[in-house]
Order: C-alpha cells, then structure tokens, then sequence
C-alpha cells in the first residue's frame, strides 16, 4: 500500500530560528532550479531527498531551502511508505506553482529511489568485482593457484550478481522512462495507466526489487558474507568447477599479456636510452675535436679579407 505525505506551507514550517536573507536564499534556489533543469525536460521533476540535500550542500540547507520554496507553492515535500520509508520533493522547473501531488508522483519517487539504489549496489559490486580479479592476480604471481582458484570462484559469483542487478536496473528505468514521457505528453490519468502497464509488462513489483537488494547486499558486503555464501547457499552451487577454470585460464592469459606489454615497455625504455647516451657521447666526441682559435673575431676576419685579396691578385697576374 502506498501513502503520500504532502507538506503544506504553513506559517509554522516557514519559521526559522536563524535569520536567513531572502535575496540570497532567492538566488541559491533559482541555481537548483537551473541545475535540475539541465537534466530534466518537463515542466517538473521529482528527486529522492538524499538527491536534493547532495544539490542544497546538506540537510541543513536543504530544510531551509525546502521551507522557502514550499512557501513560494513551487515544491511539495513526498513520502513513500513501502517496506522502506523514502523521502523526496517534487519541484517545478518553471515559475508557476504545482498544481498538487499524485499517487502517480508517489510511484515516480520510488522508481528513482530504486534506481539510485541499484545503481550504488553496482558500484559496490563493480568495486568488488576488481578487488577479486586483483587478488586472483596476485596469488598467481605468488605461485599459489589454489588461493587464486578461489578467489577466481568468488570473482564468478560476485559476476553473477551483478548481472541480477544490471537485469533488474534496466527494468526499472524502462519503466521509468515510459513514466516520464507519458507524462509528458498524456494526461495525469492516462500517465498513470501507462506507469501501470509498463510496471505489469515488465513484472516488476516491490518484492523483487526488496528481495534483490537483499540477495545483493548478502553477497556484496564483506568477504565475510561472500565466503559465507560460497559454503552455504544453494543458488551457488550451480558454479560449475570448469566455469571457474576457464575463468582463471583467462586471468593467467591477462597476466601473461600484462608481462609482455611491461617487458615491451622495459626494452623500447633500455633502448631509447642507450640511444641517447650514444648521441651524448658522439657530441661530446664531436665538441672535443674542434680547434678553437684564440685569435679576436676582428683580426680574424681581416686576415681573411687579406687573403682572399692576395688571392684575386695572383688570378690576374
């Protein structure tokens, strides 16, 4: 069941105890306006609060700049209460004020709270994800491939997990983008039964995405809870032995092109230094046989003039 919590603006919300200068709280909304407006197209949008405190510099700023423009009839504080407690405003990207909150803006705010919260389990996986491969590298440069072994299983399993989230963030943001165009272009109602259509067409439903989270935030979060399930849980064992092998196979071909490619480096460096030490000393050489003459630059060249004179006369002679 869904509830929605809009926050009127009441001389009571709108107090503050410290003295805040509306010029200056004035310009700091019209710059959120213009940030969220860069990348949202409709008249208005609709983030998560952790999203608007990032944008505001902190909750603090974000509470006083809440106040202001819920007063100006521009934004509306949203909840949604599911199996979690989240929070969001919907903000007009325009001068006219909301017109009021829907059920649909409630669906909304969940998609994106759900998005950005796959979307940090696949940062944390990928993080994971490298961390596996490196000490698989590493106990193969050690000579130990049975730790590599293992640690090319664990890499395995944390590949899977990551591929459940991908799977289920593209769901989610298809429907999310259907969402976001029908209302655009249709109706709050019609918006509604498409955001309706599309979350049915693509068998999303707040049990999987919870049960998701769940699966992913038990296999991601130590090495603890990882080896954990390695031992235990059922849905792993289909991790065939031969999988992990290729997997390995293919770490020692990464590593072994990792060699060359140093090995490569290490000779083009030895060479384009021997060469430049031999053009150092075939200057040196070169600097050395020349025969310097002490004589004045002036002397010299009269000398030459006379020379050359002595030269012309004996032609015509």
């Amino acid at each position: 069941m869904t509830n929605l919590i809009i926050r009127p603006a009441t001389p009571d919300i709108m107090a503050e105890e410290s003295v805040v200068l509306i010029p200056m709280l004035k310009d700091k909304a019209a710059e959120v306006v213009k940030h969220l407006s860069e990348s949202h197209w409709n008249s208005s949008c609709i983030i998560t609060m952790k999203k608007f405190q990032e944008i505001c510099g902190g909750p603090d700023e974000a509470s006083v700049m809440l106040r202001y423009l819920s007063g100006c009839g521009t934004t509306q504080y949203l909840s949604v209460l599911k199996n979690e407690f989240v929070e969001g405003v919907k903000i007009s990207l325009s001068a006219a004020a909301l017109s009021g909150a829907s059920n649909l803006d409630c669906d909304v705010l969940y998609l994106i709270w759900t998005i950005e919260k796959l979307q940090q389990q696949l940062d944390v996986i990928d993080r994971r994800c490298e961390l596996s491969r490196k000490s698989a590298v590493a106990s193969l440069h050690s000579g130990n491939r049975k730790l590599a072994l293992r640690y090319a299983r664990e890499l395995k399993l944390v590949t899977q997990s990551r591929e459940k989230c991908s799977s289920l963030l593209n769901r989610v943001e298809e429907v999310h983008g259907v969402v976001v165009d029908a209302e655009s272009t249709k109706t709050v109602s019609e918006a509604m039964q498409i955001g309706a259509r599309a979350i049915k067409e693509n068998k999303i439903s707040v049990e999987d995405v919870d049960i998701c989270l769940r699966d992913l935030q038990e296999s991601i979060d130590s090495q603890k809870e990882v080896e954990k399930a390695l031992e235990q849980t059922p849905s792993y064992t289909d991790i065939n032995d031969e999988d992990i092998e290729e997997e390995l196979e293919e770490l020692e071909l990464a590593l072994e092109k990792e060699a060359q490619v140093d090995t490569l480096e290490k000779t083009t460096t030895s060479e384009e230094g021997n060469a430049t030490l031999e053009a150092s000393e075939l200057l040196s050489d070169t600097l050395s046989n020349l025969k310097l003459s002490d004589r004045p630059v002036g002397k010299s060249r009269t000398t030459h003039a006379a020379s050359e004179g002595h030269k012309t006369a004996n032609l015509a002679i």
